[in-house]
């Protein structure tokens, strides 16, 4: 079986040749067809070794009439006063400025009717989420009441858990 696996990896890398003679299969090994092929390697690399080269070239010829045409452009700039140094400077306040109004802006972000009814919504999800726990703690004192049979005791358990929240007789404080 690993005769067979090798043969059929020579065969799909072209280094020998099957035939089929009879019964059986004959292989074949003609060192003119590995000596061709290595020369049509050899030449498909120089091939794509010289598009490489020139497109080497190309691209240095690009990166010096870039370079070129920026000079001519500080060039032009600098006549009108502003050169590179002094556009990025500029950009560079104008960010900073940008920045300052950004935080400007989120102090007025109180009187924003967008957030104003953002707060709102916020507020009355919490109420009702406040008013549920509410009820099941108290729905919980009730149930340790039905258990222990004994207020003191029940009492005792609910301080423990609450903490200063909780107020003997009374049940939950007030917020």
């Amino acid at each position: 079986m690993q005769v067979k696996d090798v043969l059929q990896g020579l065969q799909d890398e072209n280094l020998i040749r099957v035939e089929k003679i009879g019964s059986g299969n004959w292989y074949w090994c003609f060192t003119s067809d590995a000596k061709k092929l290595k020369e049509n390697t050899i030449n498909t690399l120089k091939a794509e070794g010289s598009k490489l080269v020139v497109s080497i070239a190309e691209t240095e010829r690009q990166i010096e009439e870039e370079t070129a045409t920026r000079e001519d452009d500080n060039e032009m700039l600098e006549g009108n006063g502003m050169g590179r140094k002094a556009l990025l400077e500029a950009y560079d306040a104008l960010l900073k400025e940008a920045d300052l109004l950004d935080k400007e802006l989120a102090c007025y972000s109180d009187s924003d009717p967008a957030e104003v009814q953002r707060k709102m919504e916020e507020v009355k999800n919490l109420k009702t989420s406040a008013t549920r726990w509410t009820d099941n703690i108290e729905a919980l004192e009730c149930m340790l009441g039905d258990l222990t049979k004994d207020r003191h005791q029940t009492s005792e358990i609910m301080q423990n858990a609450c903490g200063d929240e909780y107020v003997p007789g009374e049940g939950l404080k007030e917020l």
